[in-house]
């Protein structure tokens, strides 16, 4: 009886260890299945990813074959071809856009560049070039853009005629920089205005010089012009016909003078010496 009843009891747990197994089956196969299914497929897609990337980085199919520019006037493509290094044949998604933007921008006219990769083989480049408004001596002659901002050091292949700003020294330039740009764009906005205020018959602008009592116009008949401060608009409408009044009696001025801070509309001209005289003979 007690071996029997040992052996009824293997059979009884071998019994339940089945329904217990088949019960986690029943629970968690379909988990189970889902999990395998996943994990395969994630093998899947990232293998395929690698596989996708290896074939991306060295098909001939993203070769550079052409670089398009826009927005060129000084700046030449080849310079900013060199300047970069890029070159066709390259793989358009190894190209380091911003890399390439700030070897660009290096070039001495180029303000602002932005690259752009056009999938499959080409890219473009848009840049933005620096405005040349005037000239200013710092030791060297430099170009001025329109924000102030001296930009390259004046080349004879550049052919620009621009109006000189004076005044303005290199050293103090570097020792307040904020204090030089404040007046290299107070110089900047009298030459827009002179520009703006001129007919045929005026004479061009040649030198605006900074000065601590205001700013002084030079024309290119010579003729000083002290503007001191502020009132630039009055102050040139009042040129403009003394200037006018000045023809009319054949005269032509040495310096005229339209800061006086304590009467505004006062004038006071300083007749230029008519020719005879500068030579040291008498008019006949």
């Amino acid at each position: 009886m007690a071996f029997g009843k040992s052996k009824n009891r293997r059979h009884q747990d071998v019994a339940q260890k089945k329904a217990a197994m088949a019960g986690a089956v029943r629970t968690h196969g379909p988990g189970l299945l889902k999990a395998i299914v996943l994990t395969g497929l994630t093998c899947a897609l990232v293998w395929g990813g690698i596989e996708l990337r290896r074939w991306a980085l060295t098909s001939p199919f993203f070769l550079l074959k052409e670089t398009s520019f826009s927005g060129l006037h000084r700046a030449h493509p080849g310079e900013l071809l060199k300047l970069s290094g890029l070159t066709v044949g390259q793989n358009l998604w190894r190209l380091d856009v911003e890399a390439l933007e700030r070897a660009m921008a290096t070039h001495p006219w180029v303000r602002d560049v932005q690259v752009r990769r056009h999938f499959p083989a080409s890219v473009s480049v848009d840049v933005t070039e620096h405005v040349p408004a005037a000239l200013v001596v710092l030791n060297d002659l430099y170009l001025l853009n329109e924000e102030g901002k001296p930009f390259k050091r004046l080349q004879p292949e550049d052919g620009l005629d621009l109006p000189l700003v004076t005044g303005v020294d290199r050293e103090a330039y570097l020792a307040d920089e904020a204090k030089a740009h404040e007046n290299l764009l107070e110089a900047l906005a009298m030459v827009a205005a002179y520009t703006s205020a001129r007919t045929e018959k005026s004479e061009r602008l040649s030198e605006v010089r900074v000065t601590e009592d205001g700013l002084v116009l030079v024309l290119s008949d010579g003729t000083q012009v002290r503007m001191g401060e502020g009132a630039t608009e009055e102050k040139l409408q009042r040129l403009a016909r003394v200037r006018e009044g000045l023809k009319g009696k054949g005269l032509s001025a040495e310096v005229i003078h339209l800061d006086n801070r304590a009467r505004p509309g006062w004038v006071a001209v300083k007749i230029s010496s008519p020719v005879s005289e500068r030579n040291g003979t008498s008019a006949q």
